[in-house]
């Protein structure tokens, strides 16, 4: 497999730093302590850097390796190689038959050396992934009828719920849901209660009014009027009052930072309103300034993720600089 070519200059820095004492990683071993990496020929998985002794013998690697494959040590056959990976060469190999009391110092391991095991059974239970992939497990799988007889299911409560009301539906229900929640996120965000919800008294939670249930229908169509108008107000131009073009921002989730390079009305996106293209500091945006329903382009940003469009409510401007990666690094870590 080609190796990736790092061009970014922090990015280098930060493996020059990690990277820096890898020729001294073993040098306050005890002058008898091996340190091997363990792989077998049926499993995908690396035991990195194992510790043994030199004086412990073949029959002890042997054990460790049982423990940790599943493979009993008289169908093993050791390849020692002088390395991990497809680089590493095979310089000397023990048959299932070697006499097992032998020191593991006779090999001369080089630290951080490869023992890969070839499992020689052949009716071995790690054998054509048995023990990793997991597609080869038999899935449990539930007839719709015997789902239907279970109690304390959805399709149980539902009908619970329907015998109490001959109007209630999963899908009412789910709606009704969706409303109060975005209700919630809408009072904890802006701290304004929409209509038709209020806060509880002896619990401070927001809830939805009693009245609604006794809507008539005309009410109910005024009332659903009313919501559209707060969505309208949340996704506004008003949202916008608090943002300048080109200034520094940090959009959220995810602390984001960057550059607002748009401000206004996107009729094609995400339901209409007024948004904020911000260009990314970091490539953690789904967009290069192209809404991909429409084709148009509102802004120019580097890359396909290096910008986002955003609600004014989850967009904050201020003195957000771009992280340099290299300032998070302290020095204290190297004290003791």
């Amino acid at each position: 497999m080609a190796s990736t070519t790092i061009k970014n200059e922090d990015l280098l820095a930060l493996k020059s730093y990690i990277t820096a004492a890898d020729s001294t990683q073993y040098a306050s071993l005890a002058a008898t302590t091996l340190v091997l990496d363990l792989t077998h020929s049926n499993l995908r998985q690396r035991h990195a850097e194992i510790s043994f002794d030199k004086h412990d013998t073949v029959d002890e690697l042997r054990r460790r390796i049982h423990q940790k494959t599943g493979t009993p040590p008289c169908f093993q056959h050791l390849q020692l190689k002088s390395c991990s990976g497809d680089g590493g060469v095979i310089y000397h190999e023990i048959s299932p038959e070697t006499e097992s009391e032998r020191m593991l110092g006779y090999y001369n391991f080089p630290l951080g050396a490869n023992v890969h095991c070839v499992d020689m059974d052949p009716y071995s239970k790690s054998s054509g992934g048995a023990l990793e992939d997991t597609s080869l497990v038999e899935k449990y799988v539930m007839t719709d009828e015997e789902y239907d007889r279970r109690k304390g299911t959805l399709r149980d409560w539902g009908r619970e719920q329907k015998e109490q009301d001959k109007e209630f539906s999963l899908r009412k229900h789910a709606k009704l849901h969706a409303e109060l929640v975005e209700a919630r996120r809408f009072y904890k965000e802006s701290g304004v209660v929409k209509d038709g919800f209020e806060i509880d008294d002896s619990t401070g939670v927001l809830i939805r009014c009693s009245k609604e249930e006794s809507l008539s229908g005309e009410e109910q169509k005024v009332n659903t009027n009313t919501e559209k108008t707060a969505a309208e107000i949340e996704n506004g131009a008003e949202s916008l009052q608090h943002l300048t073009l080109h200034a520094r921002c940090q959009v959220q989730p995810g602390s984001r930072r960057g550059e607002i390079a748009f401000l206004g009305e996107i009729p094609e996106l995400g339901g209409g309103g007024h948004w904020v293209g911000v260009i990314l500091d970091e490539p953690m945006g789904k967009t290069d300034g192209v809404v991909k329903s429409s084709g148009i382009r509102y802004f120019e940003a580097p890359g396909v993720n290096r910008g986002g469009f955003f609600r004014g409510i989850n967009v904050e401007a201020g003195d957000f600089p771009e992280i340099d990666i290299m300032d998070e690094l302290d020095d204290s870590e190297d004290e003791l």
